[in-house]
């Protein structure tokens, strides 16, 4: 069986929370992640793929409205007219005597929304943008004064004037703005438009062109750091917050004394066919340092390390977790750059070639290390394309039957490894009843390692649009990874 993820046997929580009606197959993968696609499957175990991560950062502050940190609490695009990538991130202006003064924007605020652009996603340059004057000049790289800034691309916007969306953090609520190039940013009248704490990420549900945004909200139920979530329509008015996701008992388990315990600091949440798979920041706290002690510029009184696990929604707002908590994104060795705390990471994914990346925020110490030796930087975690998870099945084979889909495409594009094995899909009705000329036999099998890989029959017949179909995947020695429906991109037959 191949894949270097970590099998576990996955906690069916939630299954009954999936919408009534086919799951709809376009172009936005259907991952694995739990059982939410499956009807029925035998012979099959489910992997979590921890990210590959670099030696060293890919972004460092090294520039005076940076301060001595940086934050990815922001988000990812790549231009498709340029293929340029483009960040915002989060810097810290110093506020200590003889720093320079404050930017010339509206708050003057300490945390800024920076920008920063890159040919390949791994070395970033940061404009001079000429937008906002810092230390009497305007060549930097400020667009906004605020923090935690989050950054959707809206594809059903129709003004070109409002295409980018922001959303991001000053002092007790939350501000939107809104863009035509993602750089010169324009308020709503009416901020805040929803009050919580700091911490935030935010995405859009492609299905519906809802917006979600998570963000940190204390709770008399529950103590310690929470996510919470609120939806919105048109970006201005947004719903009542709810209480989505905090630690458990399993999250608290390792803690020997009342001081210790383990909070979650942010949710990152990305949208697939199935519904959403949330990448909590699961903060340790293993020691807090009483109020009434002052401690230096930058420090906190809560100290551990901070890991990214992972959870699954159909709705975006109930949430199921594995049985064993994977770390997705793992700490690098103590000493290094993220051997310490990966703190947060960017409210989107993208998918550049055959990976998946996500930029983190690292720490080279616990959470509460004084600064220095405190260091904050930014690092990159890439993934098999669509790699969080996959069905493996071992030379013995097996099987699974999916829920029914509708296919917006007249082609599957499988994701699979097969080096070795092979896979093969059956087409079935809603029903279960089998197509003529689709069975598992009349399949081309897939004998190889590829992540667009179009399935064919004998008969070289598409994949039904006009009604809900059922597929059969039979894999042997072989993993499955994720389904669209599409052209192909690339492939083996």
């Amino acid at each position: 069986m191949k894949g270097a993820g970590l099998s576990v046997v996955f906690a069916l929580l939630a299954l009954g929370t999936r919408a009534a009606g086919p799951l709809a197959l376009d172009s936005q993968p259907l991952l694995f992640v739990d059982d939410t696609p499956i009807a029925a499957q035998r012979g099959l175990t489910r992997s979590f793929h921890p990210a590959r991560t670099r030696a060293a950062p890919v972004l460092q502050p090294d520039r005076p409205w940076e301060g001595n940190r940086v934050y990815v609490y922001g988000s990812v695009h790549r231009d498709e007219a340029s293929g340029q990538f483009w960040l915002w991130y989060m810097g810290n202006s110093p506020q200590t005597a003889g720093a320079p003064a404050a930017p010339k924007l509206r708050r003057g605020g300490q945390n800024l929304v920076l920008f920063a652009t890159s040919k390949d996603g791994l070395t970033w340059e940061k404009p001079a943008l000429g937008l906002h004057e810092y230390a009497g000049s305007t060549a930097n790289n400020i667009v906004f004064d605020a923090q935690s800034p989050a950054v959707v691309v809206d594809r059903f916007e129709r003004d070109p004037a409002r295409r980018f969306k922001l959303l991001t953090y000053f002092h007790g609520g939350y501000l939107a703005a809104f863009s035509a190039d993602g750089r010169r940013w324009t308020e709503f009248p009416k901020n805040p438009v929803f009050e919580g704490g700091d911490t935030m990420s935010m995405t859009q549900d492609p299905r519906s062109g809802e917006f979600l945004a998570y963000f940190k909200k204390p709770d008399t139920r529950v103590p310690g750091r929470l996510v919470w979530l609120t939806r919105s329509r048109d970006f201005r008015t947004w719903s009542a917050p709810k209480l989505v996701f905090h630690a458990d008992a399993e999250d608290n388990r390792w803690a020997t004394n009342p001081d210790q315990r383990t909070e979650v600091y942010d949710m990152t949440v990305l949208p697939h066919a199935g519904g959403f798979v949330g990448l909590p920041a699961m903060f340790r706290v293993v020691s807090r340092t009483d109020k009434s002690v002052k401690l230096p510029a930058g420090q906190s009184g809560h100290d551990g390390p901070i890991d990214i696990q992972l959870a699954t929604s159909t709705d975006g707002e109930r949430w199921q977790r594995p049985t064993t908590r994977v770390n997705m994104i793992p700490r690098g060795a103590p000493g290094t750059f993220d051997g310490g705390t990966i703190l947060g990471l960017s409210s989107n994914a993208i998918e550049v070639g055959d990976e998946t990346w996500l930029y983190y925020t690292a720490i080279n110490t616990g959470h509460g290390a004084p600064m220095p030796p405190k260091r904050i930087t930014l690092g990159r975690a890439a993934w098999r394309r669509h790699g969080f998870a996959s069905l493996d099945a071992a030379a013995a084979g097996g099987q699974l039957d999916t829920v029914p889909l509708r296919f917006t495409a007249p082609q599957l594009v499988l994701n699979a490894d097969a080096t070795g094995g092979e896979a093969r899909v059956a087409l079935l009705e809603a029903d279960g009843r089998a197509i003529a000329g689709r069975a598992l036999a009349d399949c081309t099998p897939l004998r190889a390692d590829a992540t667009h890989w179009t399935v064919r029959w004998r008969d070289g017949a598409a994949v039904p649009t006009d009604r809900a179909v059922r597929l059969r995947i039979a894999l042997t020695d072989a993993c499955l990874f994720s389904l669209s429906a599409g052209r192909e991109i690339s492939g083996h037959d």
